[in-house]
């Protein structure tokens, strides 16, 4: 063997040796990183808690599900009561109120409509619109709707009339109804405008009920079906005037008095609504008797309840006494 293949050969078995250790080495290390980092046994609880962790995500599944079916059904009620909720027909305003009064004060007994009774002799008078006739308001009352003269279904516009001694209010009165203004005298302190869907008479055609002489009275002797008489007072009064200008302008029922069951009511009405003549605040309350009332008389009543203002042209309702 040459001097140079005896270096080659010390060469590879050096090699061979450097390979051998770093096997051994990588032995060694794999042995010491075994014994360093051992296995650890799961937790006693891990089960537990993955059916607990499994039975949460269940409950937040079955949370969004019902909220999200609660949105849904409240937006489908929200719906079906839309057309109750919004502004339609004022009718839907006037079913049976549940438990009495919830506008103002009821008028005071003693007249078709809660008003006063007087206990003098009358002084003027009794008249009635002169636009309007009798045979007209009649058939307006027995049948067809409110103010329709023709037949046809076609109502004639209201007529606007002024109550001069309630501070000038003006209320849009059916063409086809009457309407009388009632001064106050010594033994009736409250002067009263009313309104009927049939003649209309002053206290010198009324007959005496009970002692004494209503103010107005019915021609026909009492309501006809489908009718309605109403008195108009002026509530002079800051606080009512607040309190009323807290509520809608919308007729509630109340338990009908005496006097309307005396004209043959069977329902009674009362509104309220707020006017500023003069920089203070007032209240119009318009109670209604009624017999039978139809839909549309009930939206009629509304109507003039939410027509109640101080300007415009108008005409003077009649008086039918005085001092």
């Amino acid at each position: 063997m040459t001097e140079h293949d005896f270096a080659a050969w010390e060469r590879e078995a050096a090699l061979d040796r450097a390979v051998a250790d770093d096997h051994e080495v990588a032995d060694e290390l794999r042995v010491l990183l075994q014994l360093a980092a051992p296995h650890l046994a799961a937790p006693a609880d891990r089960m537990e808690r993955v059916l607990a962790r499994a039975a949460l995500a269940r409950r937040r599944r079955r949370r969004a599900a019902l909220a999200a079916g609660l949105a849904v059904g409240l937006t489908a009620a929200v719906l079906a009561a839309a057309p109750a909720l919004a502004p339609g027909p004022t009718g839907t305003v006037l079913s049976p109120a549940a438990s009495g009064p919830a506008l103002g004060a009821v008028p005071p007994a003693g007249s078709p409509t809660g008003s006063p009774t007087p206990s003098g002799t009358p002084t003027g008078s009794p008249e009635v619109s002169p636009s309007v006739s009798p045979e007209a308001a009649s058939g307006g009352a027995e049948g067809g709707a409110p103010g329709d003269q023709s037949g046809d279904g076609t109502v004639p516009p209201p007529r606007p009339t002024r109550f001069g001694v309630l501070d000038g209010v003006i209320l849009d009165v059916p063409s086809t109804w009457f309407d009388l203004t009632v001064l106050s005298t010594a033994g009736r302190p409250v002067s009263y405008g009313y309104l009927a869907s049939q003649p209309l008479t002053g206290e010198a055609g009324c007959q005496i009920r009970n002692g004494v002489r209503p103010p107005v009275c019915l021609a026909a002797g009492g309501l006809l079906d489908n009718s309605a008489l109403v008195s108009v007072q002026l509530i002079r009064d800051e606080k009512a005037a607040v309190e009323a200008a807290k509520r809608p302008v919308v007729f509630q029922d109340i338990e009908p008095a005496k006097d309307c069951l005396a004209q043959g009511g069977t329902r009674q009405l009362v509104a309220q609504q707020v006017i500023v003549p003069n920089r203070q605040a007032e209240v119009v309350e318009l109670s209604a008797c009624l017999r039978l009332p139809g839909q549309e008389i009930l939206s009629t009543l509304q109507q003039v309840a939410t027509s109640a203002r101080l300007l415009g042209p108008a005409t003077n309702s009649p008086i039918s006494s005085a001092d």
